[in-house]
């Protein structure tokens, strides 16, 4: 099993060659943008704007940016 991180999705272990597809598939269709929480420069698909930590924050209820 690997670890992988994307700023997308966040932190997921990877056991199935399937799933290692998917995740260099997202990497793919990535560009870098600006997080319009924290600011940061991060690699997001194109319809993204929050990252997976400011997503995260947001589902939690926390004020982001």
């Amino acid at each position: 099993m690997s670890s992988y991180y994307d700023d997308n999705f966040g932190w997921y272990d990877i056991e199935d060659e399937d799933d290692v597809s998917f995740y260099h598939q997202m990497q793919a269709e990535s560009v870098l943008k600006i997080c319009n929480g924290c600011g940061r420069k991060v690699k997001l698909r194109r319809q993204y704007g929050y990252c997976n930590s400011c997503a995260n924050a947001i589902e939690m209820g926390m004020d982001v940016g």
